[in-house]
């Protein structure tokens, strides 16, 4: 059997990077932040709103499938690390629509997902880590998926409560 060129950890952290970079970018084009701007972002929970699709791609799916699908511990948190930090740059390059916040900043659409994005990721990697015996495999990868997801949750609902 031919020796492999990449590694499986950073196959599928390409993988989950490319798939959540794609979810994130067309989120944030399908509610026409991705180019030109500057928009305003809606208080509360619309701007909320606005925002979920890209922040659950990106703070979720490329942390959950590395941990899911990995051999071993150091496999999973180098795959989690890789994509999570390849998605965001993906987004952040590509999608760069001006947002002006309530408080008067601007900043990039894609810049602003990518750093909302990486508590629940942080929280969904460490919770898979040391809340399973293995720290990889199915049962790790969904647990990094759901934890994550409520970090994603919990970071919406902040947006949301202080419009």
């Amino acid at each position: 059997m031919p020796q492999q060129l990449v590694p499986p950890w950073l196959r599928r952290a390409l993988v989950a990077a490319a798939v959540s970079a794609v979810v994130a970018i067309g989120a944030l084009a399908g509610a026409g932040l991705a180019a030109g701007g500057p928009y305003v972002l809606a208080s509360g929970a619309p701007g909320a709103l606005l925002l979920a699709p890209a922040l659950f791609a990106l703070g979720v799916v490329p942390v959950a499938y590395p941990v899911a699908m990995a051999a071993t511990r150091g496999d999973a948190v180098l795959g989690a690390v890789a994509a999570f930090l390849i998605a965001s740059d993906l987004t952040i390059v590509l999608a760069g629509g001006r947002l002006v916040m309530a408080s008067g900043l601007e900043i990039a659409s894609g810049l602003l997902v990518a750093t909302l994005a990486v508590g629940p990721a942080v929280i969904g990697l460490l919770c898979g880590e040391l809340l399973t015996p293995f720290g990889f495999g199915r049962r790790a990868g969904a647990i990094v998926a759901v934890t994550a997801a409520l970090g994603a949750v919990a970071v919406l609902t902040a947006i949301a409560l202080t419009g």
